[in-house]
């Protein structure tokens, strides 16, 4: 039995230097927000349409956060259009500061594709 607890301890050491164990939190004073899904104007080429959502990202507290990760998802309201999705890395957002992303993908044509997003913003805890 004592060989079990040295196997246990080899395992938490490898998972640790792995990375199994994650240091990243939940950051919701990171807010994350968009006025282009309303007025989408997809770019028509062949039998695709391109579109173009540009999210803004804006930390309003007087806090710096490092290796900032946002995870942006669109769901189609229509049923015949497809989910998306875009990470954003971003190595280190200020106070106060504000920014914008941009998120391009396609389509087929001709389906009038409407969205809603979701957002999640992970970093360094403070």
């Amino acid at each position: 039995m004592h060989w079990y607890s040295w196997i246990v301890l080899l395992v938490l050491i490898c998972a640790i230097f792995a990375g199994c164990i994650s240091s990243s939190v939940q950051n919701t004073a990171i807010q994350v927000t968009t006025d282009t899904l309303d007025s989408f104007n997809p770019v028509n080429v062949g039998s695709f349409d391109f579109y173009t959502a540009d999210f803004k990202v804006e930390n309003p507290t007087n806090r710096t956060f490092d290796n900032v990760v946002v995870q942006v998802t669109l769901m189609p309201i229509s049923t015949y259009c497809h989910s998306h999705s875009a990470t954003f890395d971003i190595p280190t957002i200020t106070p106060l500061q504000k920014m914008t992303e941009t998120f391009s993908f396609s389509e087929f044509a001709d389906l009038d594709c409407s969205y809603n997003f979701t957002s999640s913003v992970m970093s360094d805890p403070i």
